[in-house]
């Protein structure tokens, strides 16, 4: 009877602990499960806010390109609505002086001048410097380029001028001419590739996103 009571209670014992030491390994098994669980999550949550970043900086850069686009393509406008404006006001150096026409053709070339100053400034603020510069500097020419004809017709209108005066209109009007081709010519292509660089940018971050 002792025998079989103690058979017994082993049993129970060994039951009992079996029960137990099942129990704790699976617990143990379910955290670690939670736990894995747990660092996936954070993984995928810290991919979540490297994706959302890099969206992020994507826009950014396309919302970058179209302001700097639209600054650049604004100064090309004015700049040739500026020397549209000055031709008109060249011609008269060819006609019999006119002051009523004068006027108004200077004063249509001036704004025009003013405006292509405003474009540049807008280009100096988008940037970059080197696409600045040369903004700066293209403005600056079609600035100068308005001087020979006004002091042609000022001096015209005080009376017929001598062939010096003339010869000298004639020098500073082309080689103003040739420095707004030249500060153009400078200028477009470096916006091109600002413009460029930030599409490759965003190939980049495509690509590495796909990585």
């Amino acid at each position: 009877m002792t025998s079989t009571l103690m058979t017994t209670a082993l049993a129970i014992v060994g039951t009992l602990l079996g029960s137990g030491l099942t129990a704790l390994v699976t617990a143990r098994i379910e955290r670690r499960k939670n736990e894995a669980l747990e660092r996936q999550q954070i993984r995928q949550e810290a991919a979540q806010d490297r994706a959302a970043l890099r969206e992020l900086r994507v826009e950014h850069r396309r919302w970058r390109r179209d302001r700097r686009q639209a600054a650049y393509q604004s100064l090309l406008d004015a700049a040739h609505e500026a020397q549209g404006a000055i031709w008109q006001l060249a011609r008269l150096t060819l006609e019999p002086y006119d002051q009523h026409r004068y006027d108004t053709r200077r004063g249509a070339a001036i704004d025009a001048v003013r405006a292509t100053r405003q474009a540049a400034t807008t280009v100096e603020l988008e940037g970059p410097a080197g696409v600045a510069q040369a903004a700066a500097e293209y403005a600056e020419a079609i600035d100068r380029h308005i001087h020979p004809p006004i002091q042609y017709l000022t001096e015209l209108s005080r009376g017929p001028l001598a062939d010096e005066q003339e010869d000298r209109y004639r020098s500073s009007a082309a080689e103003t001419g040739l420095a707004v081709d030249d500060t153009r010519r400078r200028f477009v292509p470096l916006a091109r590739a600002a413009l460029d660089e930030l599409v490759d940018d965003d190939a980049d971050q495509g690509t590495q996103a796909a990585a």
